[in-house]
């Protein structure tokens, strides 16, 4: 690896590297969630348990991130960077050899060490390599490992679940990281970041990750356990006391894990905000649209994958453009684009029925996948550049922390808004079709060749098979509307985000363009 200011270094390359390790880590915490019933059958555990599959691996990596900022002024980027690629591969191979349900768990934790690190460490490493101009274009391309990772991810899990064995979605993983890892050592040069060695912050580092660990528990299980169950509960105080002793450490240590003094910055704590609503609007919109397609609309997971692509392809057409107009113009307009661009698709999406036809499907998609790129370019190349160089590890860390807390908070408040809004449009259509009435019986009649198309079964009366038509129907019409709201509310969260992206200040290169641009003019 090369310092910025050598000519000659091969930077490009590097960011190759980069944003491919970083796809397959990203990728990881999404190809998992089609294969978890195969991996049930096969120890003989129920879905409680294997959720930790997935649980574990998002709590390690939320516990990892913050760490990298201490141990960048430690350990050059090149070995830690590959370090965490060599760990998380080796972690992949475990996991395709995993022969209980312990080692699989142990598997995915390792695998989570490795794959936590790799994302803020290839921030870090761009905003070394490249200068404040050309920031934007870099973090452009690198930004494609994150946004399409979520989006390939069931499609790709899918199919190597249904095609071959759930082990393969961990197995993939060993070409891809053999390549990276040689190719790592081949082309990248030994850069350190800058600034001094800093104590390690432990009771800093202890009570963030007790606030991480409860939290995002809490967010992942309220549904099941019940938002006011009291293991909810005592996760919830937890989370409130580790962030309550993390802040007041942070303001008494000398070399804190966090420098508090960052959220001054004001690109910077607008970045960490608008990134939780753009993790709301990417990680919610692709938890409710696979359900919705598999659950309403009858896809299998690979099919309902294959429908989820061309989001996937927008963001990869669209995420280099968007990383060239952010050195190009301000970030505010981009970013304020970008929310339109998203809420508004999410919004469209609340029209969806089963019965909808692929421009409904399709289109929005794109819309979607342009306003992620245009939100996430501009809008990390206003924060790395508003944050001093020797903060920029610390910086990139947790706003990936913070990504994935929007994430987690996103997947529960609308998988919690969606479960009540089926409820009670449930009970107003009950109230619309009384069991009793002629409006209910109408209603059976109309629902039961859907329901029924064949003439014989279990329920022999045409009173009974009516019956339960009808209350299918119900159900599935209270469903749609449902997701439909889940929708709506995503799209609203993103919107909610224009008048703080409209607040972002321009960087000190778009007002030395701007400037030029005037003198020109006269």
């Amino acid at each position: 690896m090369t310092d910025s200011r050598d000519p000659l270094g091969n930077r490009w390359g590097v960011l190759g590297i980069i944003m491919l390790g970083t796809f397959m880590a990203v990728l990881d915490s999404s190809i998992i969630n089609v294969a978890l019933p195969h991996m049930m059958s096969t120890f003989g555990v129920d879905r409680e348990q294997i959720e930790w599959v997935a649980t574990g691996f998002m709590l390690t990596s939320a516990v990892v991130m913050p760490l990298v900022g201490w141990l960048t002024n430690r350990i050059s980027y090149k070995a830690l960077y590959l370090g965490s690629l060599l760990v998380f591969t080796l972690a992949s191979a475990a996991c395709a050899m995993a022969w209980s349900y312990e080692s699989l768990i142990a598997a995915r934790i390792l695998q989570a060490l490795g794959g936590g690190a790799i994302q803020p460490i290839g921030m870090a490493i761009v905003a070394e390599l490249f200068e404040p101009h050309e920031r934007g274009k870099a973090l452009g391309i690198w930004g494609l490992g994150i946004v399409a990772g979520p989006a390939i991810g069931p499609t790709l899990g899918g199919y190597l679940t249904d095609a071959f064995s759930w082990r393969t979605i961990f197995s993939v993983n060993l070409p891809v990281g053999a390549v990276t890892l040689l190719a790592g050592m081949i082309v990248m040069r030994s850069l350190r970041a800058h600034g001094a060695r800093r104590a390690f912050d432990l009771f800093g580092f202890v009570f963030l990750s007790m606030a991480l660990i409860a939290g995002l528990t809490a967010l992942s299980n309220g549904q099941v356990k019940g938002w006011h169950s009291d293991y909810i509960r005592v996760c919830e105080g937890i989370t409130v006391v580790g962030l309550v002793m993390f802040i007041a450490v942070e303001l008494a240590v000398e070399h804190p894990l966090l420098d508090l003094r960052l959220f001054i910055i004001r690109n910077y704590l607008l970045s960490i905000l608008l990134t939780i609503f753009r993790a709301v609007g990417l990680f919610g919109s692709i938890f409710l649209f696979p359900i919705f397609l598999q659950n309403l609309m009858g896809y299998t997971p690979v099919h309902a994958g294959l429908w989820m692509l061309p989001n996937a392809v927008a963001v990869g057409l669209i995420m280099p453009l968007g990383g060239h107009l952010a050195d190009r113009f301000r970030p505010a307009a981009l970013t304020a684009i970008g929310c339109i661009l998203v809420g508004s698709s999410l919004i469209v999406f609340g029209l969806l029925d089963p019965l909808s036809e692929w421009p409904m499907l399709v289109l929005p998609q794109l819309a979607r996948g342009a306003g992620l790129a245009l939100m996430m370019a501009p809008l990390l190349a206003a924060t790395l550049n508003a944050v001093p160089r020797q903060q920029l590890p610390m910086a990139s860390s947790f706003i990936n922390v913070f990504f994935n807390i929007g994430g987690s908070l996103g997947i529960a408040l609308l998988n919690n808004y969606v479960t009540n809004s089926i409820h009670i449009h449930a009970v107003r259509m009950g109230e619309v079709f009384p069991a009793q009435s002629g409006a209910f019986y109408r209603f059976a009649l109309r629902t039961l060749p859907l329901e029924f198309p064949w003439a014989h079964g279990i329920l022999a009366t045409p009173q009974v098979k009516s019956a339960f038509a009808a209350t299918t129907g119900i159900m599935r019409r209270a469903q749609v509307l449902g997701f439909d709201n889940g929708f709506v509310l995503a799209g609203l969260i993103v919107l909610a985000g224009i008048p703080l992206a409209l607040l972002l200040k321009p960087s000190a290169h778009h007002l030395k363009s701007g400037a030029k641009a005037e003198v020109m003019a006269e």
